[in-house]
């Protein structure tokens, strides 16, 4: 298809050439007859017209279609180039919007666990606060049974030493004024004041 192409024009510029060569031989004879002048309305005026057309057909098929082409491929190039850029920004512009989407939630999330944490201390302070007095209580309570108790053992002691004080001096004034008679009533009346305090 492309040697067609270039064959084409190749012919055309050759058949030209043939059509032209005539009027080039006849154009030399005629030269030699006019006088040079700035224009000069004869042969040489068309072959100059066929040069330069010849020039433009080679000019148009080896340097201005190539040139075009590749500038269309260079804008093409440069537009892809663009669209990429233009999809690349679009990409950081929508992964910057998503991390500070997830910065945002983050942080978010950090003062939720942040109050949280700071409820769930004050509740174990509390608890810690209120199983202490709960402890002290309970000690306080446990001394002070343990208190009455001893108090009560030491005036169970104290009584039951009374009574033998008592019971040993009583016995011993007994002895010397009291007959036996006396003895037993004070023994029996003992008894008795012991069973009722007891």
């Amino acid at each position: 298809m492309e040697g067609g192409r270039a064959s084409g024009p190749a012919s055309v510029i050759v058949g030209l050439l043939l059509a032209v060569l005539p009027y080039v031989s006849s154009a030399a004879a005629a030269e030699k007859e006019h006088a040079p002048g700035i224009v000069n309305l004869d042969v040489t005026l068309l072959l100059q017209a066929i040069n330069f057309l010849i020039l433009a057909g080679i000019l148009y098929k080896f340097l201005f279609k190539p040139l075009t082409a590749f500038m269309e491929k260079r804008a093409e190039g440069i537009r892809h180039s663009l669209e990429e850029a233009k999809r690349a920004r679009d990409e950081v512009v929508r992964a910057r919007a998503e991390y500070e989407e997830s910065l945002r939630a983050a942080r978010q999330e950090a003062g939720v666990l942040r109050q949280q944490m700071d409820r769930e201390i004050a509740e174990e302070r509390e608890r810690m606060i209120q199983r202490s007095r709960d402890e002290a209580h309970r000690m306080i309570t446990q001394a002070r049974a343990e208190i009455e108790q001893e108090v009560r053992r030491a005036k169970a002691e104290l009584r039951g030493e009374a009574v033998n004080l008592s019971l040993t001096a009583a016995e011993r004034l007994l002895r010397r004024n009291l007959t036996e008679a006396d003895h037993r009533r004070l023994a029996e009346q003992t008894i008795q004041e012991l069973g009722g305090t007891s």
